[in-house]
C-alpha cells in the first residue's frame, strides 16, 4: 500500500480521538484564559544623567582634567551611566522605599507582613532593561493599571532623589574641603599682606625694577599652581587609588611644577639662591631682598586664594542646585489593555499542541498494534522496558 494512503488510513481510523482530544484541550484553554487573573504592564523611559566629573570641576581645571575626572568617577571600569542606573533601581534601598510607598505588603497580602516577601513580589513585578541607545526602561506588571503606573513612577522618583542627593553630597564635600583650605590660606594671606605693608611703610619702599618683579611674579604663579594641584590631590585621596591614572597624572604634574620651581630658586648657581632670570637675592641690598621675600610670599598666597576661590564658587553652585539629575522621556501611564493573559496566543498554542499530540498518539498506537502481531519479540521488548520504567517510578514513590 502506498505510504501516503497508510498515513491517511491511520488518521481516519483515529479521527474521533484526534478530534475530541483537540476540541477538549482547546475548550479547556479557552476557559483557563478566561479565568486567569489580568495583569497590566506600565512602562517608564529614562535618559541617563550627563556624565560629569565627581567634583564638578571640569570647567575650572585645565589640561583636560575634567575628562580624567570622569574616568575616575567610574573607576576606569567602563560602566555606562545607564547600567549604573539599573543597578541603583534594583538595589534593596530603592526597592524597599518603592514597596513601602506602594503598600505592596497590604496590596498582595504578604504573609506576616514580611518585607522580604514584599521585595520578592516587587522584583517579580519589575523588569529593567537598557536599550541599544542607552535608554533605561522600567516595566512594571501589576493587577491593576493604576498600580502598575504608580510603581513605575515611584521608581523614577526614587532614582531621581538618589541621584540628586548624591550629586549634592559631592558638591558639599568639595565645598567643605575647599572652604577649609581657603580659611587656612586666608589667614596666611592676611599676615603676608600686613607684613608687606608694615615693612614697606617702615623702609619707605615704593617699588623695585620690573625684571625682579616679573621674576617674583612668575615664581609666585608657579607656587600657587603647585598649592592648588596639591589641594586637588588631597581631594582625590578619598576616591582614587594610588594606581588610578588620574592620580598618577596629577602626581606627575606636581613633580613638574616642583622641578620648575627648583630651577627658579637656584637662579645663578654661582650666586646661590635666586629669584630667577639671573637675579640673585644675594646680589641685592638686604632691605630690598627682604622686601622681595615678603612680596613673594604675599603673591603666592594671593594667587593660591584666587585659584581655589574659583573652585569654591563652583562647588557652592553644585551644592545648591536642585534641578533633576535625569531626564524622563516618558512617565508611566495606566495601560488601557492588559498584557496578560494573551488569550489568542494561549488558545492557538494549545490547539496546535493538542492536534500534534493526538496525531502522534495515533501513529504510535498504530505502530505498537502492528508489531504486536508482526514482530511479537520486539513488542515484548518494549513491554519489558515499560515495566522497568514503571517499577523505577514506583520505587521513587
Amino acid at each position: 500500500m502506498n505510504r501516503l494512503l497508510q498515513y491517511l488510513h491511520v488518521l481516519l481510523k483515529w479521527r474521533k480521538l484526534i478530534f475530541f482530544n483537540t476540541l477538549g484541550l482547546t475548550i479547556i484553554a479557552v476557559v483557563v484564559s478566561l479565568v486567569l487573573p489580568y495583569r497590566y504592564t506600565a512602562t517608564a523611559q529614562l535618559l541617563p544623567p550627563p556624565e560629569e566629573d565627581p567634583f564638578g570641576m571640569a570647567s575650572v581645571l585645565s589640561g583636560g582634567a575634567g575628562s580624567r575626572l570622569r574616568r575616575l568617577a567610574t573607576g576606569g571600569l567602563g560602566n555606562s551611566s545607564s547600567d549604573l542606573m539599573v543597578g541603583v533601581l534594583s538595589s534593596r534601598s530603592v526597592m524597599k522605599k518603592v514597596a513601602e510607598r506602594c503598600s505592596i505588603i497590604d496590596y498582595y497580602r504578604i504573609k506576616h507582613h514580611s518585607m522580604e516577601g514584599a521585595l520578592k513580589a516587587l522584583d517579580k513585578m519589575t523588569g529593567l532593561k537598557v536599550t541599544d541607545e542607552g535608554i533605561v526602561r522600567i516595566n512594571v506588571e501589576a493587577k491593576t493599571p493604576e498600580l502598575a503606573a504608580k510603581v513605575a513612577n515611584y521608581y523614577v522618583e526614587e532614582l531621581d532623589d538618589f541621584l540628586r542627593h548624591s550629586n549634592i553630597s559631592q558638591g558639599h564635600n568639595m565645598r567643605v574641603f575647599i572652604e577649609r583650605r581657603l580659611g587656612q590660606i586666608d589667614s596666611t594671606l592676611a599676615l603676608a599682606q600686613e607684613s608687606l605693608k608694615v615693612f614697606q611703610q617702615r623702609h619707605r619702599i615704593v617699588t623695585v625694577d620690573e625684571e625682579t618683579k616679573a621674576a617674583i611674579d612668575a615664581y609666585a604663579n608657579l607656587k600657587s599652581q603647585l598649592y592648588v594641584k596639591q589641594a586637588e590631590l588631597g581631594m582625590m585621596g578619598d576616591v582614587g587609588s594610588p594606581e588610578n591614572p588620574y592620580v598618577v597624572g596629577l602626581k606627575h604634574e606636581i613633580g613638574a611644577f616642583q622641578g620648575q620651581l627648583r630651577r627658579l630658586e637656584r637662579g645663578n648657581p654661582k650666586d646661590g639662591f635666586g629669584a630667577g632670570f639671573a637675579v640673585s637675592f644675594e646680589s641685592l641690598p638686604s632691605v630690598t631682598a627682604e622686601y622681595l621675600r615678603r612680596y613673594r610670599d604675599y603673591k603666592i598666597q594671593d594667587g593660591s586664594y584666587s585659584m581655589l576661590y574659583q573652585q569654591y564658587e563652583y562647588a557652592k553652585i553644585m551644592e545648591a542646585r536642585d534641578t533633576p539629575a535625569l531626564t524622563v522621556l516618558d512617565y508611566a501611564v495606566p495601560p488601557e489593555r492588559r498584557s496578560f493573559p494573551q488569550r489568542t496566543v494561549i488558545v492557538v498554542a494549545v490547539f496546535l499542541f493538542s492536534l500534534v499530540a493526538g496525531i502522534a498518539f495515533a501513529f504510535i498506537s498504530e505502530y505498537f498494534g502492528h508489531i504486536q502481531n508482526a514482530r511479537p519479540e520486539e513488542y515484548q521488548g518494549w513491554r519489558e522496558l515499560r515495566n522497568q520504567f514503571l517499577s523505577v517510578f514506583h520505587k521513587k514513590k
